[in-house]
């Protein structure tokens, strides 16, 4: 008997052996244990507020490092001490410095009254190196 006789008779005892084969009856209620243990696991009956506060990210740690040192940094940045600023009423030079406020912004009136358009455009072109 070479190895293909065998192979053969193998498969012929298991197709047999499997023409035989019941599966076993399914429980009555599989559908509903089976649905009631993916809703537990997924939190698919929960309510939407009790789902938003215990659910979580996972965030690799090398990007968690990234946010936490870029959030320092920029905490310590709008943290720190603002330099004195020299005011409008104290020159540079002069000393005399107000170290909690600020100068007021000047704020001129601009008016578009008496405001005449142009009657001509005239356009001169200069190139580069040319007197």
């Amino acid at each position: 008997m070479t190895l293909d006789d065998r192979e053969t008779m193998r498969d012929e005892e298991l197709h047999g052996l499997l023409r035989r084969w019941e599966a076993p009856a399914v429980p009555d209620r599989l559908d509903e244990r089976v649905m009631a243990a993916y809703r537990r696991q997924t939190g698919a009956g929960e309510a939407v507020w009790r789902r938003f506060l215990t659910s979580s990210i996972r965030v690799p740690v090398p990007v968690a490092l990234a946010v936490m040192l870029f959030l320092l940094i920029t905490a310590a940045l709008a943290l720190r001490p603002q330099p004195n600023l020299p005011t409008a009423e104290a020159p540079e030079g002069s000393g005399a410095v107000r170290s909690a406020q600020r100068a007021t912004p000047v704020v001129t009136g601009t008016s578009l009254a008496g405001f005449q358009p142009v009657t001509e455009v005239t356009v001169s072109v200069v190139q580069e190196g040319t007197p």
